[in-house]
């Protein structure tokens, strides 16, 4: 079955019903189709997924607070965020280029609350070190903050400089 989503509702359609074997096949190798006099896009769950993180993650960027190195005692800054509607496990970002920058637009790269693995981008070993000393000192505070259970005030308060 394939389903076909529409702004109201989805319609499943049976593979049997596609006629043209090219959209068959673009769809079998899970490419986006897109047929712009109808303004349509046909677009595989997993790209759905992806896209639907990618604007969860986007919307986080007005909840996202920044702290520098007077602050957090990392050489770069650091972007701390709430969970918001993002389904990936807790991280936070830090600035890669420039390093000193406080809109986390810029080049960024994201790092696991868990275990301070990078899960996002590139983070040099001697700032990969200093995040993962600031995460390990913060974790409790940084979780609390992704879980809507402190507010900003608070975890400015509870952060330690590393």
């Amino acid at each position: 079955m394939i389903a076909i989503m529409t702004k109201a509702n989805v319609t499943e359609l049976s593979p049997s019903v596609i006629t043209d074997q090219r959209l068959l096949d673009a769809m079998r190798e899970g490419r986006v189709i897109n047929v712009p006099e109808l303004d349509y896009s046909i677009v595989p769950r997993t790209a759905l997924i992806d896209l639907a993180d990618e604007l969860a993650e986007e919307e986080l960027l007005e909840e996202m607070v920044s702290y520098r190195k007077n602050v957090t005692g990392v050489a770069h800054t650091i972007f701390i965020s709430p969970r918001g509607k993002t389904r990936h496990a807790p991280r936070i970002k830090v600035a890669i280029n420039p390093s000193d920058s406080i809109d986390p637009r810029a080049e960024t790269a994201s790092v696991s609350i868990a275990d301070g693995e990078v899960v996002v981008g590139h983070v040099p070993v001697p700032l990969i070190d200093q995040v993962r000393r600031f995460i390990d000192a913060n974790r409790d505070a940084l979780l609390d903050y992704w879980d809507y259970r402190i507010d900003t005030d608070e975890l400015r308060r509870r952060l330690k400089s590393i």
